[in-house]
């Protein structure tokens, strides 16, 4: 590896730590960084050199013979000139590393092992403990992570946080590597039209009476896909449940749990990888890059969309529209107002070369309309100085559009966001009763549809009216008071209890 290489791989591993990021999640994004393998992977997000990890499986197993070359050639395996690795290798270096044996193995790799090694790995990798080891630069709690740019404050119930960090494991052990299942043809027809369903009603219905659907959809798509045997089937079936992933992912994020949705949106990306379907690869990258955004991560959200184009370009959906859209807010976040205005132009570009896939044939969720394209563009606006009557404007075309789009392309809550945009826009200029007006039917918005972003929307226009200028305004004290109640009770509260 050079040396540049090395340091964009400590750079990532000590954000992604200081974070609190989970070392598989580390892994995962260094090995589609390098282009290496789970197992050197793995070793790279724990800060480990060659010499490091085999002295720590000399300690853990006295009477390995594992050196350097050797871990070496073991790391490059299945590629030319590698060699195999044995069973009794792999669960040393799973146990040194704080992990399960078959998450040091891609796929491809565990197909190319003896039949026998790789049984013995199967049979180790159920109830396998390993002490947890956490990368070098781990944040030694929550607090010290960065303050967030945009904070979501979604304070959910319990039993809502419980739910998606219970789907957020299934995500996470499934990203272990399933080697398929036995999956017949009514099974898929049934999973199929669950996730059309699904998708179409995900950006008009709210959250809590689509949560459950999801969370039971996944757990049947996941143990189908942990059974032994590889169907003719079986990159359909990847794709279905990285779509279900993925929504999981933006329930997630929708709930102000960022760190659960990226661990869904990273079980989304390994089944899109599985599927090798490279518009669901670029979708989940937008998404990855969109929850980073509103985290208040925008480095992070730059490198998720920038990493998609590679995919992006082989694609003709509208998943290559989302990815340059969604880079754009990033750069303007960011101040970079020029890249801004040239990712937008790229998004314009992308739209007019669409030819729909078939996450769009899905819609809903899974499709990025023009109305949505044009919200994101007001978004992006918005933060740019000088530019604020065009933010207006472009708003108001993303909610003219919105309002004579078909059923399956409207959003509440992008339409809110537009909204939000509009009334953040006219603050700016210092129209406040054009702003009033403009957000008065995002505060009217029942409490099921006051997702995360919706509520942080709101805030933005809140922490504008701060300003000095606005200071004893009794119009902007009013307006103010009635988002601190609106964001006060969010959709976590209309979950039903007992779920």
């Amino acid at each position: 590896m050079s040396g540049s290489s090395k340091r964009d791989v400590n750079r990532l591993r000590t954000q992604m730590a200081q974070q609190g990021r989970e070392v598989e999640e580390i892994a995962e994004e260094i090995r589609h960084m390098c282009g290496c393998s789970r197992l050197a992977a793995f070793r790279m997000a724990l800060g480990l050199s060659q010499p490091e990890a085999v002295e720590r499986c000399r300690r853990q197993a006295p009477t390995s013979v594992l050196d350097q070359p050797l871990l070496s050639r073991l790391e490059m395996f299945p590629a030319a000139g590698s060699r195999a690795p044995q069973a009794t290798q792999i669960i040393t270096l799973a146990s040194v590393y704080g992990t399960t044996p078959l998450r040091l193995l891609d796929p491809a790799a565990l197909d190319r092992l003896d039949p026998s090694e790789r049984d013995v790995l199967i049979r180790c990798n159920t109830g396998f403990t390993a002490a947890p080891t956490a990368p070098a630069g781990a944040a030694p709690s929550p607090t010290a992570r960065a303050r967030p740019l945009v904070h979501l404050q979604v304070p959910a119930s319990d039993s809502l946080k419980k739910e998606v960090e219970m789907a957020a494991r299934r995500a996470l052990r499934f990203t272990v590597g399933a080697e398929g299942s036995n999956i017949g043809p009514e099974t898929l027809d049934q999973l199929r039209a669950e996730v059309s369903r699904l998708a179409l009603a995900y950006p008009q219905q709210p959250l809590p009476t689509l949560l459950g659907d999801l969370t039971d959809l996944q757990d049947v798509a996941f143990r189908l896909l942990e059974g032994r045997q590889r169907p003719a089937e079986t990159a359909e079936m990847y794709l279905l449940a990285g779509v279900i992933s993925g929504m999981l992912a933006k329930a997630s994020h929708d709930l102000g749990d960022p760190h659960s949705a990226m661990t869904q949106a990273r079980a989304s990306f390994v089944c899109a990888d599985n599927a090798g379907h490279d518009g669901l690869r670029a979708w989940t990258r937008g998404l990855q890059s969109m929850i980073s955004y509103w985290a208040g991560w925008p480095h992070e959200a730059g490198r998720y969309a920038q990493s998609g184009g590679e995919y992006a370009s082989r694609t003709r959906g509208t998943s290559s529209v989302w990815l340059p859209a969604q880079e754009a807010r990033v750069w303007a976040v960011l101040g970079d107002g020029e890249r801004a205005i040239a990712a937008i132009e790229r998004a314009n570009d992308a739209r007019e070369q669409v030819e729909p896939d078939d996450l769009d044939v899905l819609g809903g969720i899974m499709t990025f309309p023009r109305p949505r394209q044009l919200y994101y563009a007001a978004d992006t606006r918005v933060w740019l100085p000088g530019d604020e009557e065009q933010a207006d404007r472009v708003a108001g075309e993303a909610l003219a559009a919105y309002g004579q789009a078909a059923p399956d392309e409207r959003s509440f809550s992008d339409e809110a966001g537009a909204r939000a945009d509009q009334a953040l826009a006219r603050v700016n200029l210092g129209d406040l009763e054009g702003a009033a007006e403009a957000l008065r039917p995002v505060l009217e918005l029942p409490v099921e549809q006051r997702i995360g972003g919706v509520v942080a929307s709101a805030m933005r226009v809140h922490a504008a009216l701060r300003t000095p200028t606005y200071r004893g305004t009794t119009t902007a004290r009013t307006l103010q008071q009635e988002i601190e109640v609106y964001g006060q009770v969010s959709a976590s509260a209309a979950l039903p209890r007992g779920r």
